[in-house]
């Protein structure tokens, strides 16, 4: 029984393309769980924020962090971080949308830029909304946990 040669290596190359499909460069398979990891973090600290969990936010700090907006001082470290936050305990976040532009990792740190929008209640009772630039610089630490290196804030005037 003659088989078509053609036919042989047609069906050859489609499961060669199959299984060069299936195999993934180890590296971008690392790169893109790096990245989807930073989104869900993104993600929870956005949630922190609605939540107004100053412990939380803190949290997701490296321990020497810092928070950084041109309007003020840098806030350094968890501790001063957690009672920045409490400052605000007394206002109502109605929304907080993070939308995420990129994200650059190399290693164990990382880089996203984005912008953001938030409805806040003030304690006065009127509402404020907020929008601007985030730059946010990340560093995983030994658990595999990333953690913020430094949140910079570029509010829209």
């Amino acid at each position: 029984m003659r088989r078509d040669t053609g036919y042989l290596a047609g069906t050859a190359a489609l499961l060669l393309c199959a299984l060069l499909a299936a195999c993934e460069n180890p590296k971008v398979a690392r790169l893109r769980a790096d990245k989807a990891a930073l989104e869900a973090r993104l993600q929870h600290y956005s949630a922190l924020v609605l939540a107004m969990d100053s412990a939380g936010i803190a949290a997701m700090f490296a321990p020497d962090g810092e928070l950084v907006n041109p309007s003020r001082p840098p806030v350094h470290g968890r501790a001063a971080i957690e009672k920045f936050y409490a400052g605000f305990s007394d206002f109502h976040v109605l929304s907080n949308v993070d939308v995420l532009e990129g994200t650059t990792v190399d290693g164990d740190t990382a880089e996203q830029l984005g912008t953001y929008r938030q409805s806040i209640r003030l304690p006065d009772g009127k509402l404020f909304e907020a929008k601007g630039r985030f730059e946010i610089a990340w560093v995983r630490d030994r658990s595999g946990t990333w953690l913020f290196t430094q949140v910079a804030t570029f509010p829209e005037k």
